[in-house]
């Protein structure tokens, strides 16, 4: 599995409850195909760094955006479940931008069993190497 980081930025007249119910649909997704949702983290409402266009006018006729609602979700899975993931986001009309990154953590390194990429076996190596001098 894979450790993604999916960011996504959000009509800022987006209603709560609709959020709600596009993140626990997208943790659904994940869960029941054998990922794991680390943490959803919803950073609030920013301002954009250029007018973002939305794919359709909404009831009041608005269909640039210089406000939005910045969203990350943070998940174990494998490839074919992070295209569905961006499959429901692209038709969710509520959706300005996404982005998915393959994020990076410590236990990338740690697992890593190559001693010129992994430090932490590096650091050993040298270790042993000068204890045997």
């Amino acid at each position: 599995m894979v450790f993604y980081e999916c960011m996504m930025t959000a009509k800022n007249t987006a209603h709560y409850n609709m959020l709600t119910a596009l993140m626990k649909e997208i943790s659904l997704k994940i869960v029941n195909n054998g990922g794991i949702v680390r943490s959803v983290q919803n950073h609030g409402i920013r301002q954009l760094p250029h007018r973002f266009k939305s794919k359709y006018a909404d009831r009041e006729g608005n269909r640039y955006y210089e406000k939005g609602r910045f969203i990350s979700v943070f998940y174990d899975a494998n490839p074919n479940v992070m295209r569905q993931v961006e499959g429901i986001l692209n038709l969710d009309e509520q959706i300005l931008r996404t982005t998915h990154l393959r994020a990076t953590n410590k236990f990338m390194d740690v697992n890593n069993m190559r001693e010129n990429k992994n430090l932490y076996v590096g650091k050993i190596l040298e270790e042993e190497e000068a204890s045997d001098k």
